[in-house]
């Protein structure tokens, strides 16, 4: 069973990491005490050293004070309390160092040097002397006059050098000599410890690891081929394929998990049929009801922005001619009586209002009822070239007075009749739209070209002038309602900007196409695209 392996395995590695921790903590505590007795030693050293140069500072003192110079107590005083807390911290780190060396004797078998209790007695001899130099200096005075100083001088010297019979400064030189060459000494001791520590650890931690490799490389050789089929399963399900079984060829935890994946599978499989059934048959439902409610909704969203459009188009250019026809009755009603000839003027201006405004609506309805697919044609078979004749008759007239010349071309017509299926008014008045355009646009003295290309299926009648033109940037916008552009305004105050709207809506009507092609101060191109009938069209079919 991989579950007692595993408990096996982790058993093993925490027993080996837990003697691992001890024996670290063992090092660790050996260590820690050499590194005492380094620290210890070094301290000593240190403490000797500020003592005997304190009490070198304090002999100075003493000359200086016999020879009644600037000798102070207080100083005297500072270095006694100086010498005196470097003996008390002497006497302590040497009880310390006592006791280290007793506890490393004990544990490693070593003998206590005899260094080692010199010091705790040096520490006690020193405290002594420190006593008795401040006995002898408190009441030190400087020297009288023909008092003999080399007497008082050796006397002092006695007190600072001697104690209990023993010369101190031998007993200070030789110790803190000692305490010289211990310190390298415990350093090295405590390098050296250090160093096996490391060594020893590393040894483990290396076991440990190796341990831990091999047990690694068994169970994942173990675990690879139950893992294998187990993932296999899960990227197959995840793929879709549900009819997919996991083998069961142990008795292990794996063969568990597998029959568990298999009925899952079973179980998904299963669901997955009625889901498909089910989801099919609510998308066909939900696709059908879609497309019903999307066409009525655009068809409502198309006539309600017409309607709105209308209305605002019919607002906007009504405003000018009535407002027109009310300050013209104005005018004829202000003031006293006036003759009938400035009534008839007015009722003549009124008139002429009316006209403009009556068609304008006439323009505004027509282009509605394209737009609401309401436009009421009554299509015949026409023939494209006399339709033409007849708009480039009409646009001569308007171009007389301007002295702008209309030019017919049927030559790029195919043999044969071009004949179209429309309604021959409505069509004129879309080629008139384009013809009357070129003629107002266009210069004094110029030419309009009026020319006919056909193919079997599709003719396009061509206008071109050498007028303003247009605009790049307005171009996009020819087609919309009520919009003249910047050099239309300039070469012409009237106009509504409907024209164009018009003839699109005519010629989409007729399943035509309108295009304009325009350079500023060069001129404009409008093609009209109808598709034609066939020369070979049985009569029945016209």
């Amino acid at each position: 069973m991989f579950r007692t392996r595993l408990s096996l395995a982790f058993a093993a590695l925490l027993a080996l990491v837990c003697v691992q921790a001890a024996f670290v903590y063992w090092g660790a505590y050996r260590v820690n005490d050499y590194a005492r007795h380094s620290r210890l030693t070094s301290d000593i050293l240190s403490e000797l050293l500020d003592l005997s140069a304190n009490k070198q500072r304090l002999r100075v003192w003493a000359m200086q004070r016999l020879m009644n110079a600037d000798a102070v107590p207080e100083v005297r005083e500072r270095l006694i309390e100086n010498m005196q807390r470097s003996a008390t911290a002497l006497e302590s780190l040497a009880v310390q160092d006592a006791a280290l060396w007793r506890e490393l004797a004990e544990r490693d078998g070593i003998a206590v040097p005899q260094e080692v209790h010199q010091l705790v007695g040096v520490s006690e001899l020193l405290k002594d002397n420190i006593k008795a130099v401040d006995a002898r200096l408190k009441p030190l005075n400087p020297l009288e006059p023909g008092a003999e100083f080399a007497v008082l001088w050796g006397e002092i010297n006695q007190v600072f050098d001697m104690a209990k019979g023993r010369d101190l400064r031998e007993v200070l030189n030789g110790a803190i000599d000692r305490q010289r060459l211990t310190v390298p000494v415990a350093r090295a001791a405590t390098e050296r410890a250090l160093a096996a520590l490391r060594e020893k650890a590393i040894a483990m931690a290396l076991i440990t690891l190796a341990a831990a490799i091999v047990m690694a490389l068994s169970l994942s050789r173990r675990l690879q081929q139950p893992l294998d089929r187990l993932l296999a399963g899960t990227q197959a399900l995840q793929a879709g394929a549900l009819d997919h079984r996991i083998a069961t060829e142990s008795r292990d935890e794996f063969d568990h998990v597998a029959q568990s994946f298999n009925a899952m599978a079973q179980e998904l499989q299963s669901h997955r049929s009625a889901a498909d059934a089910a989801r099919h048959d609510l998308e066909v439902a939900v696709h059908d009801r879609t497309r019903e409610l999307s066409a009525a909704h655009d068809t409502l969203k198309q006539l309600d922005e017409r309607r709105r459009q209308l209305f605002a188009d019919l607002g906007h250019e009504l405003r000018t001619p009535a407002t027109a026809i009310r300050g013209e009755a104005e005018i004829a009603l202000r003031g006293k009586d006036k003759p009938t000839a400035e009534y008839r003027q007015a009722l003549g201006r009124v008139i002429s209002g009316i006209d403009q405004m009556t068609g304008l609506i006439h323009d505004l309805m027509l282009i509605a009822k394209a737009e609401a697919d309401q436009l009421v044609m009554k299509p015949t078979t026409t023939d494209m070239p006399a339709l033409l004749a007849e708009a480039v008759d009409q646009a001569r007239t308007l171009g007389a007075d301007r002295r702008v010349d209309v030019q017919l071309d049927l030559g790029g017509a195919a043999a044969g009749p071009v004949r179209v299926h429309a309604d021959a008014n409505r069509l004129v008045q879309a080629v008139m739209i384009v013809l009357d355009n070129a003629v107002r646009y266009s210069p004094e003295g110029a030419t309009v070209a009026v020319a006919l290309r056909s193919d079997p299926s599709v003719a396009t009648v061509v206008v071109s002038d050498a007028g303003i033109g247009i605009d790049e940037d307005e171009l996009p916008h020819i087609f919309e309602r009520f919009v003249r552009g910047q050099r239309a305004r300039a070469h012409r105050a009237d106009g509504t900007g409907i024209g164009l709207s018009i003839a699109q809506s005519i010629v989409h009507a007729h399943a035509g196409q309108i295009d304009v092609h325009s350079v500023a101060l060069r001129g404009t191109t409008v093609r009209i695209s109808l598709p034609v009938i066939a020369a070979d069209a049985p009569e029945w079919a016209l």
